[in-house]
């Protein structure tokens, strides 16, 4: 049996040009619109295909239950419905000459079901609310899938933190040693950037999950359609009330954009520490085989490709922030530039799933060196803060005197070749004299104390520290609360599943 749109796709240039002369034009799209603006939109509407659909058919549910149509045209519809579904975005006929799924589907309907009962699905319904509800239907589902990588990536972050509460690493400030902590305490603060982001994701997630339908376009419909059952049908919690801001506003499509290089940017910095210690001059982590390269023609080498994938992927959603925001700088009803971000918007959301997955695998296989972290963290005089502060404390001495002295100390043992380890009272008293004109008199043992890297993460347990009773804590609550943010990504899932199965039931019974 021939597919039922074989004999119109055979005259689809015949078709096209007689509908555009037919309506408000005298003569057909221009070869270069159908070739450069057309065609072009072609894999965003199939991209949109299974979103578009779901509209169509809540909206025809909603118009039968309103009386505004019939049972018998809604069950016609929605049976062509069903039969483009199954046909799938892949093999159904989008006309190049339309560009649009939408009139596409209409064309299909138009041959199946006949112009009169076709044309009705579109009533009480404007472009500009479907094209806009079926972008932040989009946006709800990948903002979704974003949310779901970061939970799983920080999971991984916190296993692997709680593997090295212990493992002295050395802390840098513009790439000199600086503070000593611990690899979990520094794993841990990229767990609190994710949360925030995570927290950031779920406030935009809250304002794209709006419903637009039901405004058409500016001024809303003279039909008695219900925006909160359009809503419902749809998995929306919430109506968008003023129709002009629910049709004309993108300003949800800049909040998930700049979160999304909010993440991006956060990711950047993991990345670039990494790829930096993973040198042989830092050897202190070596990523998985699985997630590296080698050269073409230097056999010895041994890349950190995931990493410069992932910083490649960050550094592309950043750039695609600032395209929305130019986009978006017109006046504020030119719906050709706004409808021009959803792709832009969904495909970024799109590569922050693809680098946050591919940060998790490398994360879960990464070979930590805690022999390699603990020589650095000792060799360079990383120390010299805890010694500062204990001379003040101590000696009752203003910090700035005691940084000057420890600063002179440090000085002189460089000058001389002395190591951290070799530092004894003389040479602290000699740097004393030299700075304050008096000998400190410090004791041997609280000068070796100060200069042991454990015992100065011992030391730190001020709130949010390095030390062992923090670090723990912090993995204890950061545990609970990513447990949290799984339920409530859980629920947030289920509403849409429902939702849908919702809008599937009620019109199988319709067409019955």
């Amino acid at each position: 049996m021939a597919h039922p749109m074989s004999k119109t796709t055979a005259c689809t240039s015949r078709r096209v040009a007689a509908q555009h002369l037919d309506s408000r034009f005298s003569e057909p799209p221009a070869p270069e619109m159908v070739e450069h603006v057309s065609r072009r939109r072609i894999a965003e509407t199939r991209y949109a295909f299974p979103y578009e659909l779901w509209n169509h058919q809540a909206h025809t549910i909603m118009l039968c239950e309103q009386g505004i149509l019939r049972r018998s045209d809604a069950a016609k519809i929605l049976r062509v419905l069903d039969e483009i579904g199954r046909i799938g975005p892949e093999r159904f006929p989008i006309d190049p000459g339309k560009g649009e799924l939408l009139f596409s589907v209409e064309t299909y309907m138009e041959a199946r079901i006949g112009e009169d009962t076709a044309s009705r699905m579109h009533t009480g319904r404007s472009r500009g609310d479907l094209y806009v509800c079926v972008e932040r239907m989009i946006f709800r589902e990948k903002l979704l899938q974003v949310i779901g990588t970061l939970v799983r990536l920080n999971d991984t972050l916190l296993q692997l933190s709680a593997k090295h509460v212990e493992t002295i690493l050395p802390g840098y400030t513009l790439l000199q040693h600086a503070q000593p902590m611990t690899f979990a305490h520094y794993l841990l603060s990229f767990v609190d950037r994710f949360r925030r982001d995570l927290e950031r994701l779920k406030e935009a997630y809250r304002r794209v999950n709006m419903s637009p339908m039901g405004s058409a376009i500016l001024s809303g419909t003279g039909f008695p359609v219900d925006r909160h059952r359009m809503a419902a049908l749809l998995g929306f919690p919430a109506v968008i009330e003023n129709t002009r801001d629910a049709s004309t506003s993108r300003d949800h499509s800049l909040e998930t954009i700049t979160h999304a290089a909010v993440l991006s940017s956060n990711l950047m910095a993991l990345t670039e520490d990494l790829i930096l210690w993973c040198t042989y001059e830092f050897g202190m982590v070596e990523l998985a085989d699985g997630y590296s390269g080698t050269s073409s023609i230097m056999p010895q080498k041994k890349n950190p490709s995931a990493l410069t994938r992932v910083r490649h992927l960050a550094a592309e959603c950043v750039g695609n922030a600032m395209t929305v925001f130019t986009q978006l700088k017109t006046h504020s009803e030119e719906l050709n530039d706004f409808e021009a971000t959803g792709p832009i918007v969904w495909r970024s959301l799109e590569t922050v799933v693809a680098s946050l997955d591919l940060m998790r695998g490398l994360m879960a296989s990464l070979r930590v060196k805690p022999e390699a972290m603990s020589a650095l963290a000792g060799a360079n005089f990383i120390q010299a803060t805890q010694l500062a502060e204990t001379i003040a404390k101590e000696k009752n001495l203003g910090f700035r005197v005691a940084h000057k002295i420890v600063g002179r100390l440090v000085k002189n043992c460089i000058d001389r070749g002395i190591a951290p380890a070799d530092v004894r009272p003389e040479m602290v008293n000699q740097a004393s004299v030299e700075v304050a004109g008096r000998p400190l008199a410090m004791r041997a043992e609280t000068l070796r104390r100060c200069m042991d890297v454990r015992f100065i993460l011992q030391d730190r347990e001020i709130l949010g520290g390095p030390g062992r009773k923090q670090v723990t804590r912090m993995l204890r609550r950061r545990t609970a609360l990513l447990a949290r943010e799984s339920e409530w990504l859980s629920r947030q899932r289920a509403a849409v599943a429902q939702a849908r199965r919702m809008t599937d039931g009620l019109a199988k019974k319709i067409m019955k």
